[in-house]
This record gives structure tokens, sequence and C-alpha cells, in this order.
């Protein structure tokens, strides 16, 4: 057998290994993310919904099979057996498809033209879920970034990245859980008549906080900033004080963290404990 046709077998089994990894299960058991999410290449946007503006802002373009390498990986590690009723409930309600992007968008109500529009967002997101088009976005910088690990969790940020995403996707299947009386009793989250605080927090602290991780962000220090996001975090009950934000990023921090950072319990609070725990055995 020369070379060439040694080289050719070879493609031809990487696209075969490849396009398996595209597959959704058939009907057996959920043992991973892997089985559940399918990549597409591409995405029809269109003048009634989703608007064309949608697709000018993130730019969709197809995976190279590198790329479906690369992220069945992270996929494939979402294995924990306590997933299976998240990833059903995502399988069910058939938000499955991951796109490669460019970029991130931001959207806005138009009252004038009655819709949705987006704009291109300035935020170096790794990877997103629009809750307006449902899209899953892996961007460039999922795959330029420099990886680095957890300070706590022996897991890469991009792992729990992904994580955290795919809990968004279940917010979405369940009609938003993040805003429900369940979770916002269990983490806190009241209206003190101007915004959604957290009960007992000093939460103008918390925001400054917050500020001076993203000016380390903007100062090119991610894995600085990270840190500090989650050693901050910790000391308020939270896996970061990016999960003190809002209530959606709220649930999928620390749904996210419950499952990778083996210290988590040492930190939630037994309400919050609970709460996961009660998610999770549905």
């Amino acid at each position: 057998m020369n070379l060439k046709m040694v080289k050719l077998k070879f493609k031809v089994l990487t696209v075969i290994l490849v396009t398996l990894f595209t597959l959704p299960s058939l009907g057996g058991e959920i043992q991973s993310a892997l089985d559940v999410m399918v990549f597409a290449d591409s995405f029809t946007c269109n003048d009634k919904f989703p608007h064309h503006s949608f697709c000018n802002a993130v730019v969709f373009k197809p995976w190279t099979l590198e790329e479906k390498e690369f992220v069945s990986e992270y996929l494939r590690r979402i294995d924990d057996p306590r997933l299976v009723h998240v990833l059903k409930t995502i399988q069910k309600k058939g938000i499955t498809k991951i796109h490669r992007v460019e970029y991130g968008a931001n959207w806005f109500n138009n009252a004038d033209q009655r819709r949705a529009e987006f704009s291109r967002s300035s935020d170096k997101a790794l990877l997103w879920v629009n809750p307006v088009t449902n899209v899953i976005g892996f961007t460039d910088s999922f795959f330029k970034g420099t990886p680095f690990m957890d300070p706590y969790a022996n897991v890469e940020r991009k792992q729990l990245n992904v994580l955290h995403e795919l809990f968004h996707v279940y917010d979405i299947a369940t009609s938003h859980t993040s805003t429900g009386d369940a979770f916002k009793a269990a983490a806190g989250w009241e209206w003190n008549g101007k915004e959604f605080v957290i009960h007992g927090v000093d939460y103008e602290k918390a925001k400054d906080d917050f500020k001076s991780i993203l000016d380390l962000v903007k100062n090119k220090q991610s894995a600085i900033a990270y840190a500090k996001d989650r050693e901050l975090g910790r000391t308020y009950g939270f896996p970061t004080v990016y999960a003190m934000m809002n209530s959606h990023e709220c649930f999928a921090e620390i749904m996210s963290y419950y499952i990778f950072d083996p210290t988590a319990e040492s930190y939630y609070s037994k309400d919050l404990v609970n709460y996961v725990n009660s998610v999770l055995q549905k």
C-alpha cells in the first residue's frame, strides 16, 4: 500500500469519527454531553426572525474537523451521572445545536421596527447561549484563548465554561428556572426597590469587587482576574463574584461549579446545596 492510499484511508477514518461525534444519542443511555449536542455548520437568518443583523453580528462559519475534535473532548468530559436529567431536558427541548461563530452578540428591542436587533459584542466570550435565538456559539476566543486551570477544582476554566453554558440551555429549556421563587430563595435574591440584590451581602462592595476583576481583564490579565473572581466569590458563599451579578449567571455558575469543584459544599449555604441537589435529582 503506497503512502497516498494510507493518507486517504486515515482521512476517511477521521471524517467517520467526527461524523459520529456530531450525531445525537439514538435512544441509548446518555453518557455525556457528547451524546446530546450536535455540531451545526450553518444557521439561516432572514428578515423575519432571527433577523439578518444577528448573522451579521456573530458571523457564522463552518466547523473544521480539528475544532470538532477539540470541542468533542470538552463535551465528553461532561459525564457526571448527576447530569442525566439536565442533559435529557436539553435533548427533549431540542436546543442541541452548537455553532461556530467569530463573535458574541448583544440584543435590544427595536420598538420602532417591532423586532429584536443585534449588535456585535465587544466582550470576548469563549462561548455563549443567546436566549432570543437559542444559538449556542463557540467563538474564535475559545480556540485562541490560553487555557488555565481552576485554582480549586482540578479542571480547566474552559471546561467549566462549557458546562456553564449548558446550564444556561437547561435554564431556557425550563422556562428560566433561574428566575423562579425556589432558586431566588435558595440564593438569597430579593428586590430592594431599585434592583435585585442578594440578602445579607454588601451588594455595593460586591459590585465594586466585580469592577476590579473586569479591570484586570481589560488589562489582559485574565488568569489573575479569574483567580481573584474565585477567591472573592467564595468569601461571599458563591463560586465567583460574577455569579452575584444577576440570577441567570448565578444559576449557571452555582450548578456548574457544584459538579466540577469538590470544595463547593464547603462555601455554599445549606439552602444552595439542597436546591442544587433538588435540580439534579429530578
